[in-house]
């Protein structure tokens, strides 16, 4: 969803609030499994545009110790700023402004285009940011096994499992050769 910030952005002072209830985003590295609601306010401090507010979700992860898919629910505080560019006298002699982005990653969608905001882009940025690195269905979770593979969290395995600090793995294997004289 785009959305026209013109007026917003050509009136020093001026307040906007925007509920949010956009369907669910679904992309290579992302998936909603709910619609996307909250709300954010816009407000225009002469220098900057100031977004605020907050988003809400639910996001499928796959679990980093166990594979299995979950479902993880998004609570996120939304604060961005961004610069606002005099451009030029405007009719009557008004002040024309514009939205500049500073940091412009190419990996990262770009958020405006002119004085339109890509809604869906910020979105996006915002839950990815706010999803888990290490996703963990549960804090308790056991894993896989490393030898065999088998969920731990459901039951046993026959496995030996021998845990070496790797920080002492070679003086493990001093420990296993002949005894030097």
């Amino acid at each position: 969803m785009k959305l026209d910030l013109s007026e917003i952005v050509s009136h020093v002072g001026m307040h906007y609030a925007y509920d949010v209830d956009e369907p669910a985003l679904v992309d290579e590295d992302l998936e909603c499994t709910t619609r996307i609601t909250g709300h954010l306010n816009f407000t225009n401090t002469g220098s900057l545009l100031l977004v605020e507010g907050e988003i809400h979700t639910r996001i499928a992860l796959e679990c980093s110790r166990c594979l299995v898919y979950f479902e993880e629910p998004i609570d996120s505080p939304i604060s961005e700023q961004f610069t606002l560019e005099t451009r030029s006298l405007g009719p009557h002699g008004r002040l024309n402004y514009t939205v500049v982005e500073e940091d412009e990653n190419p990996a990262a969608g770009k958020l405006f285009s002119g004085n339109v905001l890509d809604l869906t882009e910020l979105l996006r940025q915002i839950i990815t940011v706010a999803s888990p690195l290490q996703p963990l269905h549960n804090p308790e979770c056991r894993g896989l096994c490393p030898v065999c593979g088998q969920d731990l969290n459901e039951a046993e395995c026959a496995c030996v499992h021998q845990q070496i600090n790797p920080a002492f793995a070679k003086l493990q294997e001093l420990l296993k050769g002949p005894m030097p004289e």
